[in-house]
């Protein structure tokens, strides 16, 4: 999910057509710094990096498409490294901007939902999953990424479960379960964002 995602942040980019302003080419080159950071598991590096990236898309007036995907990396980073308020801040600011400009705006939903649960704040991981299911339904997740779906399905049942929802929450882990059985030796497409690990990197 969050490679898939970068990528198309500089493909927009390499598009934008004329040549790119110092601000354009300081904003590619810190992303780029930042997916590196983030593949070796420095995390308060690649934050660092995304936190310039933006920046500097930002000062270049940059396509609003590109600056969602910053802001998604930027909060995706900081929820693993603990900073749990520019964590919600960036991935909403992703969100905000997807909505406005026709992105993947569920991607930034079960980020949200995830860095709540991760950081047991069970009723706000409730409300964000509430919203996202139903666009992943929408979008057809339970035959794009089954396994993927069926995470998110068991991870709101947990998040219900913690709320005192029993009910609903069994209903979300049967149909986990199910999509399991239908999609045997399957896995997720995506790894999940391991928010909270590190938490000594947050100074």
């Amino acid at each position: 999910m969050s490679i898939r995602y970068v990528a198309l942040a500089f493909s927009i980019v390499l598009v934008s057509g004329c040549a790119a302003s110092i601000n354009e080419y300081n904003a590619r080159q810190h992303a780029q710094a930042g997916v590196k950071a983030g593949k070796s598991g420095e995390f308060a590096k690649a934050r660092k990096e995304f936190a310039r990236a933006l920046t500097n898309a930002r000062l270049a007036n940059a396509d609003l498409k590109l600056v969602a995907v910053l802001s998604y990396e930027y909060g995706r980073y900081s929820g693993m490294i603990c900073d749990w308020v520019e964590g919600e801040k960036g991935l909403t600011e992703a969100y905000d901007l997807d909505r406005q400009n026709g992105g993947p705006a569920y991607l930034s939903l079960v980020e949200l939902a995830r860095l709540n649960l991760d950081r047991q704040q069970y009723s706000n991981a409730v409300e964000y999953f509430d919203r996202v299911v139903p666009e992943l339904e929408t979008s057809h997740a339970d035959t794009r990424d089954p396994i993927g779906y069926a995470q998110v399905l068991d991870e709101y049942a947990a998040s219900l479960e913690k709320t005192g929802k029993n009910g609903l929450a069994g209903k979300f882990r049967d149909r986990a379960g199910d999509l399991r059985k239908a999609y045997p030796g399957k896995s997720a497409h995506t790894e999940r964002t391991p928010y909270g690990t590190q938490c000594h990197g947050a100074s």
